[in-house]
């Protein structure tokens, strides 16, 4: 690429600079192809063609001109003055006429070292990671993608041809996180992308898309060491994905419930006792008179949400319903066995205490709703019974 490469240490001495160009402009044409794949892969290719007239002993390039240098003696020891005639190749016409190059080159030949056309590549590799590949369902994962470079330069002393490294950059990644989400990053001078994502339970495939963009440089170096150049922007898609990555099963365990119940009437001295909110398993009320017994669900342990083996949620639970198993009942307009409404109480009273600390068992079957975290509704059944004991005239709970 450089003048004191191209001819090949020598120093030079300019004696005259007259030179028509123009007449015979070699120029520089570059060409790019990109490719990229699907599997992290890509490529770059430039080549750069050019032109000159390479003196006319040396055979190894065939060019559109050729020169022919004339020695015009030894200015000083192992240096030659040279004028050059640049002829055109199909028809032997001297394009130079008016105008010859006279150079004085230090070295054993006026050696130009030409070469027709150079060609350098840049190759692309996108690698895409999740970690952990697996975890519970809602974790938080961390998505990498990351871009690795290798560089292949022509550069001899008459042609280059290269990927200008500095202008190489991520303009943008694209994220397919493979559970319908999908997002877009700028880029920011990084060829490295971190972020995060939570998955639901399931299997995905991670698709990360790098949009590449950059130069190709080519240049030509004529013997005098004018480079002619151009440059070529290019841009390409590279994409890779990671596989196999999946989220655990989201368990929705039950809640522990058991029958409760809260106890409501008129005392004999026409005290009303209503109703709370509590639920117990067993309850007291005087003999001979009316009970509504409210039903209560009892949550002894609240239902969870479990990814593996992780809580990832917790649930709330409410009394929806239940059935009336039926049992001892000596109101004249009690209950019946059978399906009620969670808000509807059982009619029941007792006329007789039971000997020894004894209770009437209210046997009932729960229906409980359970919400959880996510919004899932899940519904549970539970039997059992609330322990009923008839005093004489106070009651307790």
């Amino acid at each position: 690429m450089r003048r004191s490469a191209f001819l090949l240490g020598a120093a030079i001495g300019v004696l005259a600079f007259p030179t028509l160009v123009s007449a015979y402009d070699p120029g520089v044409a570059v060409s790019v192809e990109t490719w990229g794949s699907e599997n992290g892969r890509a490529y770059v290719g430039v080549q750069a063609n050019g032109q000159w007239s390479p003196p006319e002993s040396r055979t190894r390039v065939r060019s559109v001109y050729y020169s022919q240098w004339e020695n015009q003696g030894n200015p000083a020891a192992y240096c030659h003055a040279w004028w050059v005639w640049v002829h055109r190749t199909a028809d032997g016409t001297l394009v130079n006429f008016e105008s010859p190059v006279s150079m004085v080159l230090c070295g054993p030949e006026p050696a130009i070292g030409i070469s027709p056309s150079g060609f350098g590549d840049l190759s692309l590799y996108l690698s895409v990671d999740v970690e952990p590949v697996t975890a519970p369902a809602r974790s938080e994962r961390t998505v990498t993608a990351e871009l690795t470079a290798g560089w292949r330069d022509f550069l001899d002393d008459a042609i280059a041809a290269y990927v200008r490294p500095n202008t190489v950059r991520v303009q943008r990644w694209t994220v397919d996180f493979g559970d319908g989400a999908r997002r877009t990053f700028p880029g920011d001078g990084s060829d490295r992308l971190v972020t995060n994502h939570a998955y639901e339970a399931g299997k995905f495939e991670v698709i990360v898309t790098a949009r590449v963009v950059g130069e190709a440089y080519g240049a030509f170096f004529t013997p005098d060491g004018t480079p002619f150049e151009d440059v070529v922007p290019f841009s390409l898609d590279i994409s890779n994905r990671a596989s196999g990555v999946s989220a655990l099963p989201i368990e929705y365990l039950p809640p522990v419930v058991s029958p409760g119940g809260s106890p409501s009437g008129a005392l004999p001295g026409g005290q009303a006792i209503a109703a709370d909110a509590a639920g117990h398993a067993q309850i007291y009320w005087p003999r001979g008179l009316p009970c509504a017994l409210f039903l209560r669900a009892i949550v002894e342990k609240e239902g969870f949400m479990r990814s593996g083996g992780v809580v990832i949620g917790e649930a709330t639970t409410r009394l929806v319903s239940y059935r009336y198993l039926g049992g001892d009942n000596d109101a004249s307009n009690g209950s019946g066995p059978g399906a009620y409404e969670a808000t509807e109480p059982i009619r029941i009273q007792w006329n007789t205490p039971l000997p020894n600390g004894g209770s009437y068992p209210v046997r009932v079957e729960l229906t409980v709703e359970t919400t959880y975290d996510d919004g899932t509704v899940r519904t549970f059944e539970f039997s059992g019974s609330i322990a009923a004991s008839v005093v004489y005239s106070a009651i307790s709970q």
